[in-house]
């Protein structure tokens, strides 16, 4: 993983199959996707991974964990080497707090929301419960 600070956010580079963010995990960034595509997995280390989404140029990865400073829902890989541009918690938190305190609710209540929605989604996280096993 290469760095490059010669614009306000660190410009990093994932190389293919390189974890970007690891699931459970805290966060101190936000990343834009420069270049390059990531596929975004719940239970990474687990039996069943899932793929929730492959994501490329333009998409926002790791955000979630940084509006409600809770771990990662899963974990990001890169499918290609990809280049993303790195926003800090500190930095993030800063724009966050500039926010209209209703609108700062809003989001709030939605990312508490999509946690729940991915958590039903995967509920045991890739794990296999073999008391759940039938014939």
């Amino acid at each position: 993983m290469a760095d490059d600070t010669e614009t306000n956010y660190q410009h990093l580079t994932f190389k293919k199959n390189d974890v970007i963010l690891k699931e459970g995990e805290l966060s101190d960034a936000a990343y834009l996707i420069l270049d390059g595509k990531v596929a975004v997995r719940k239970g990474d280390h687990g039996q069943n991974p899932i793929t929730l989404a492959t994501l490329e140029k333009g998409h926002v990865i790791g955000e979630l964990a940084l509006f409600d400073d809770s771990p990662h829902i899963a974990s990001v890989v890169a499918l290609e080497d990809t280049t993303v541009s790195a926003m800090s918690s500190e930095e993030f938190q800063r724009m966050i707090d500039g926010m209209d305190p209703v609108m700062k609710g809003i989001v709030a209540m939605m990312v508490a929301r999509l946690r729940q929605v991915v958590l039903e989604m995967a509920p045991s996280g890739g794990k296999v419960n073999w008391a759940d096993w039938k014939d």
